[in-house]
């Protein structure tokens, strides 16, 4: 697997530079339909808050999003992975405008997978209160991924991302990210883009030995179609009725990221595929997510409850007996 990841590596990074990169589609229309995208934003210091570009999240519970890793942590010149998130992380409410700061939970727990340069961009994170009150989301399987792959079913990209060109006029793809560049902007709210996923076709990896192509079919795989979504923006189906969620946005090899081109040369090359890892690799980390809330709960109901006390009150020969915080007897009656 090893060669794989490596050869991946090797054509990603003449795409998205050194770590995954994906953005939300190039003016890809404005959707508030899935009741879950919430926008990340990073806050260096008291007063200084930003939504961190290509930064978005899936809320699975009301104290729980997914997102990606590359948002958290980037690889040096030797492989190894550093740390690079802001000291304070928030999430805003669902669909909520990037320029809304109100109700905003803070971020006090990551659970990071065994992110590499190729494989599992996944983190978990916990917040300090329930951001809404919703049930778990629904999560892919593995059987359910088989079904859709075959069926070729279509999936939702949505994320705050970019999504106008990065190109100044009269500048070719591909263009270097300029952030002065006033073409290059978040959006105020979270965008859709549609694909199909699509099994692996032997063809993309041509160059590959019939070995690691094997290796490599333990990831979905999508088509070229389209964009693809925001950088840990949720991929989603609706699957049987009900909303289903995949996986965080994703990485790709052969295929400009959007914002990346101009109109005339932001079309991806024929062999262009994108791939993800999937959720249902990564439930020991929501496992220890759902503990760690569980705790947090269970400190806070303690710490807030107030003891009970019981007196006996009386009035004349009327006894009576009352329990609860801050006891005291009511209007006519005495402590015993």
């Amino acid at each position: 697997m090893r060669k794989v990841a490596l050869a991946l590596v090797a054509i990603s990074a003449l795409i998205f530079s050194s770590t995954p990169v994906s953005q939300a589609g190039l003016n890809a229309p404005v959707n508030l339909d899935n009741p879950r995208v919430v926008p990340i934003f990073g806050q260096d210091g008291a007063s200084e808050v930003r939504l961190m570009a290509g930064w978005s999240g899936f809320l699975y519970s009301p104290r729980i999003v997914f997102s990606a890793a590359h948002s958290h942590y980037r690889f040096d010149n030797n492989g190894n992975r550093i740390l690079q998130e802001p000291p304070f992380i928030t999430v805003g409410g669902p669909n909520s405008s990037a320029k809304n700061a109100e109700g905003r939970a803070k971020v006090i727990k990551t659970f990071v997978a065994e992110f590499t340069q190729s494989e599992n961009d996944f983190i978990v994170l916990v917040l300090d209160r329930d951001l809404v009150t919703v049930p778990p989301a629904n999560l892919l399987t593995s059987e359910i991924e088989a079904e859709l792959v075959n069926a070729r079913a279509e999936v939702d990209f949505h994320g705050y991302g970019e999504y106008r060109d990065r190109c100044a006029p009269g500048e070719k793809n591909p263009c270097k990210k300029d952030w002065n560049n006033p073409n290059q902007r978040t959006s105020e709210l979270p965008r859709i883009t549609k694909m199909n996923l699509a099994p692996l076709s032997d063809s993309y990896f041509s160059w590959i030995t019939g070995n690691q192509r094997t290796e490599i079919r333990e990831t979905i795989i999508s088509n070229p179609q389209g964009c693809p979504g925001d950088s840990g923006g949720p991929i989603t189906t609706v699957y049987k009725g009900e909303l289903l969620y995949l996986g965080q946005g994703l990485a790709g090899a052969n295929v400009y990221a959007c914002g990346a081109g101009d109109s005339k040369s932001k079309e991806n090359t024929p062999d262009s595929f994108g791939w993800f890892s999937p959720v249902f690799k990564h439930l020991d980390l929501l496992k220890e997510a759902e503990a760690f809330v569980a705790q947090q709960v269970a400190v806070n109901k303690s710490s807030t409850s107030k003891p009970t006390t019981s007196i006996n009150c009386v009035k004349g020969k009327l006894t009576k007996k009352v329990t609860g915080p801050n006891t005291k007897c009511p209007k006519g009656f005495k402590k015993k």
